[in-house]
């Protein structure tokens, strides 16, 4: 029965709450183009966190946070991409010729409280929430969006797996599912997420 409950435990804490999304498009032709790109260009994302916050010293955290999240949201994405291989080319700053540009923004970073979830069970959440948006490089048309939205779990007190959701493991799921996404659209099947891992 023990162990029984602490699997629960550890799958609650992997599994989270809210979601990673699929490739969404407003026409099967825009969504189909991106098979044809070869190189991709992934920069940094915007900051776009519009909740309001409690006082200017909240504002200024949560600004600093999501200015350092913002670009390693877009380094994550990018090393998820090239492992992907499903492009020729992967590149965080603009290329020469015809390229797919991955933009859009991170709308909440929230690293949380690790410690005081372990001892509530809830307070100190972390959240992260983006949209990620596929672009032409030289049209700029939008061809399609993925979003994500990940918050931690509430625990029973003093669980030690809270210590698995941060906004750094959520945000390297989202990476991963955007990777995944494109890799799809491209007709590649992704390796599986352990090949991944191991690489």
């Amino acid at each position: 029965m023990r162990r029984f409950l602490l699997a629960t435990l550890f799958c609650g804490a992997i599994a989270a709450c809210g979601s990673t999304g699929s490739l969404k498009s407003d026409s099967p032709e825009a969504k189909r183009k991106i098979a044809d790109y070869d190189q991709v260009v992934v920069l940094d994302l915007a900051a776009n966190d519009s909740r309001p916050a409690k006082d200017e010293k909240q504002k200024a955290e949560r600004a600093k946070n999501i200015a350092e999240g913002r670009v390693m949201f877009a380094e994550a994405i990018a090393k998820e991409i090239t492992k992907s291989g499903a492009f020729t080319t992967v590149s965080r700053t603009p290329v020469p010729g015809s390229s797919l540009v991955v933009t859009g923004s991170v709308d909440i970073w929230e690293p949380g409280n690790v410690a005081a979830r372990v001892v509530t069970g809830f307070i100190g959440k972390s959240e992260f929430a983006a949209t990620v948006e596929f672009r032409d490089s030289a049209t700029n048309e939008l061809l399609g969006t993925v979003k994500g939205d990940r918050n931690s779990w509430p625990l029973p007190i003093g669980a030690s797996s809270t210590v698995v959701q941060t906004v750094g493991f959520f945000m390297k799921e989202a990476a991963r599912n955007v990777a995944s996404e494109l890799a799809k659209a491209k007709g590649i099947e992704p390796p599986p997420e352990k090949a991944q891992a191991e690489k």
